[in-house]
């Protein structure tokens, strides 16, 4: 069983940050279910054919044994979002997302590996599906699953495995629009970590990432 005495300074960021995005969610969201006043009785409707553009930034405290095998690690990630409603029906839309990741970067423990234990990496995930529930409310629960890749800096998530990693996700999340086209976005995803065998080593890493972010869409 593994022993902490205290967080290292990576948990501690990812996790002040997590506190500090879910506090911002919190202050903007108006209390009992109502809706924005500014916007009381607008559509808040995703139509087929409308655009999302996002940012978003998340992390996780600590890695998990579930697919993977590879724990004591955190992950952090800064993303930039696409989607489009490819369908929408009277309570429920579908939407193609597409995340940019300029930034990405796992803290490992110092004794893995000699040299830095933070390493840096970007990718993208070309590949997601969303689907949007509540399409009349000003908040919309979402469910999510997606694939992409990412290039770091070294190998990941251990020492003589790879570079260059594939990593699926599922997740769910909740987006509360503070306008018809202006939303604040917070969510969960499980996020996978693995080079599919084309390193010399795929011993995999399992992240549960909290997030928040921004969106704005347009016709």
């Amino acid at each position: 069983m593994k022993k902490r005495h205290a967080l290292s300074l990576p948990q501690k960021v990812i996790e002040t940050m997590a506190f500090v995005l879910c506090s911002a969610l919190v202050s903007f969201t108006p209390l009992h279910g109502a809706e924005p006043p500014a916007v009381a009785g607008a559509s808040y409707a995703l139509l087929k054919g409308t655009n999302e553009f996002g940012l978003w930034a998340g992390g996780s405290p600590d890695s998990t044994k579930i697919f993977g095998n590879t724990e004591d690690r955190q992950l952090l990630l800064v993303g930039l979002r696409y989607g489009r409603i490819l369908a929408a029906w009277e309570s429920l839309s579908l939407e193609y997302t597409l995340d940019i990741f300029p930034a990405a970067v796992v803290f490992e423990p110092e004794r893995v590996r000699r040299g830095s234990s933070t390493i840096y990496g970007a990718g993208l995930t070309p590949l997601g599906f969303k689907v949007n529930f509540s399409q009349q409310s000003w908040i919309k629960p979402f469910v999510a699953a997606s694939v992409g890749f990412l290039y770091f800096q070294d190998d990941v998530p251990v020492p003589r495995s790879s570079r260059f990693n594939f990593t699926p996700e599922i997740g769910l999340g909740v987006q509360f629009f503070l306008t018809p086209k202006r939303a604040l976005t917070i969510g969960y995803k499980l996020h996978h970590m693995s080079n599919a065998n084309t390193g010399r080593s795929n011993p995999g890493m399992d992240s549960h990432v909290i997030y928040a972010g921004f969106s704005f869409f347009t016709p």
